[in-house]
Parts: structure tokens; C-alpha cells; sequence
């Protein structure tokens, strides 16, 4: 089928969620990652779902097979959000504004990166 040649092709294939059911649904078909969004509120996209917060990114994390990793996304704002992120259990995080308004974009980046190791 199409998840196998996903898969066959070494393509990452990442299911978004928003809420348990759709978490339920993500973690059957045993996708690449998993993202939960929006974390925070956020100005980058108009979204239907409200903020989830870190305690969804602990409570997601715990039900996630370890082999499947984690994506925040939505209010990332910069470096010490992420670094928050990251020790409620995500491994990885989407950001817009946390690059694209910086003044420093490559510092920007840097940070981000080292909050995330």
C-alpha cells in the first residue's frame, strides 16, 4: 500500500494531532513522528484547536512509542520556549516566527538547535 512504499523510499511520513482521538488514530498507523499542535497560541496560522500546553506535550509523550518522535509546533517563540519543549518530552520543535523575526537568523537557528540537544 501507500504507507509501505513511504516507508520503502525512506521518506519520513508525520501525522499532526490535535486531540487524544487523532493521537489514537497517529500511533495505529505508526507514522515517522508524530506532531501535536498548537502548544502555544500562536499568530503564524489561523488554527481551529486551542493552545495545548506543556502538560499535553508531557501526557502525548508518555503515550507515544519511544521509536516514534515527538514535534511541538505553535508559539515556539524563541530558544527558551523550545528548551521548555524539550524537557516536557518533545524531540523535536516547528518554529516560524522564532527564525523568521529575529534579528540574527543564524543565532537564531544556533539557539534553537543547542536547546533541542
Amino acid at each position: 500500500g501507500g504507507l509501505d512504499s513511504i516507508r520503502s523510499a525512506g521518506l519520513a511520513f508525520g501525522i499532526s494531532t490535535h486531540s487524544y482521538s487523532e493521537l489514537a488514530a497517529a500511533i495505529g498507523v505508526r507514522p515517522s513522528y508524530i506532531s501535536l499542535g498548537p502548544v502555544f497560541a500562536t499568530v503564524s496560522k489561523d488554527v481551529k484547536f486551542d493552545p495545548q500546553g506543556l502538560e499535553s506535550v508531557r501526557q502525548f509523550r508518555s503515550l507515544i512509542p519511544p521509536e516514534i518522535p515527538l514535534v511541538a509546533i505553535g508559539g515556539i517563540g524563541n530558544a527558551d520556549v523550545a528548551r521548555f519543549v524539550r524537557g516536557a518530552g518533545a524531540e523535536c520543535v516547528a518554529v516560524i516566527g522564532a527564525v523568521t523575526k529575529s534579528e540574527d537568523v543564524d543565532k537564531a537557528v544556533k539557539d534553537l538547535n543547542d536547546a533541542m540537544s
